[in-house]
């Protein structure tokens, strides 16, 4: 890894704790226009710096994510209890991403912007269960 890379992954811990604390935000002031667009430059600015850094995975996912709240933005979609938890579960995959290696995304990525899309296409759908992390200052297991 180089040193940009370093930063990069430095910076998108930075934005998915701010992404995060945005969201619980937004679950007290859902009209909060100011609050979408906070969420809406992170996924962008993850996205954005994640292709430019070799973080392809992270980049593909992080544009779903980055495309649906633009919809949010616009106000054609809007913000629900399942929106929003269903984001802090695409946030914690984001982070998992970090540290998976390029090309073994897990397979629960799918099913995350599978829920998305149902979201957007006015159906209600569980989102999947919350990946597990390892513990702080281990690593997950190979």
């Amino acid at each position: 890894m180089d040193e940009y890379q370093a930063i990069f992954l430095e910076e998108a811990q930075e934005l998915l704790t701010d992404l995060e604390d945005s969201l619980l935000e937004l679950e007290r002031s859902p009209h909060d226009k100011e609050l979408i667009g906070r969420i809406f430059r992170a996924m962008h600015t993850i996205k954005g710096s994640g292709a430019m850094f070799g973080f392809e995975d992270v980049a593909t996912f992080t544009h779903e994510i980055e495309t649906f709240y633009d919809k949010v933005r616009e106000g054609d979609i809007p913000v629900t209890q399942e929106l929003i938890n269903l984001t802090l579960i695409a946030k914690d995959q984001i982070r998992e991403l970090l540290t998976t290696p390029p090309g073994e995304a897990p397979s629960s990525l799918t099913d995350t912007i599978a829920s998305f899309h149902s979201l957007a296409s006015g159906g209600e759908r569980t989102p999947p269960p919350p990946t597990p992390t390892p513990p702080e200052g281990t690593s997950p297991p190979t």
